[in-house]
């Protein structure tokens, strides 16, 4: 489950990231611990075993672009990543994420991601669409909407189904 607020060092990419460069094909795996150790083995192995729990992904333009294959959320989830802020997302990489109850967000004003200095430790204020940096004022993304935020407080849309679900009594067919 996702609260109101990551806390996190901040992990600088470029634009066009691809899934296969988040996650390599040859992580492709069933095994936790082989599908975690795959994130970004190829772009820099370094990366990896460095990330700590809450750590903040920051990109550029069509972040996840690619395939629309779920391991590379997976490996991001079981790596900790908190959130991914971006200047946009592929679509799918996107939806993908949410489902899975990783927080994407989108700078309101994309000239201000270069504002957050690589290793610096950020808070995403989920709740408040904005990033605080130390010693700097707020720098806003687009605030998702209600049920977006829903799927990230129940830590992904199967939760959130289950729990509208469980609150509104049997389905017709269940």
């Amino acid at each position: 489950m996702t609260g109101p607020h990551v806390e996190g060092r901040a992990w600088l990419f470029g634009g066009d990231l691809n899934t296969d460069v988040i996650h390599p094909p040859e992580y492709f795996s069933l095994n936790p611990t082989r599908v975690r150790a795959g994130l970004f083995k190829k772009y820099d192995p370094t990366i990896q075993p460095a990330l700590r729990p809450g750590d903040v992904l920051v990109g550029g333009s069509n972040f996840g672009c690619g395939s629309s294959r779920e391991t590379s959320i997976r490996s991001l989830l079981l790596n900790g990543i908190g959130a991914i802020l971006a200047v946009d997302f592929a679509r799918i990489f996107f939806r993908n994420a949410t489902n899975s109850g990783l927080p994407c967000l989108t700078f309101a004003a994309p000239e201000e991601r270069h504002k957050i200095v690589a290793g610096t430790l950020i808070t995403v204020d989920l709740d408040a669409a904005a990033v605080r940096i130390p010693g700097s004022g707020p720098i806003g993304l687009t605030p998702p909407d209600a049920f977006i935020r829903d799927i990230w407080a129940a830590g992904g849309l199967l939760n959130t189904l289950q729990a509208r679900g469980d609150e509104e009594g049997p389905r017709a067919g269940a």
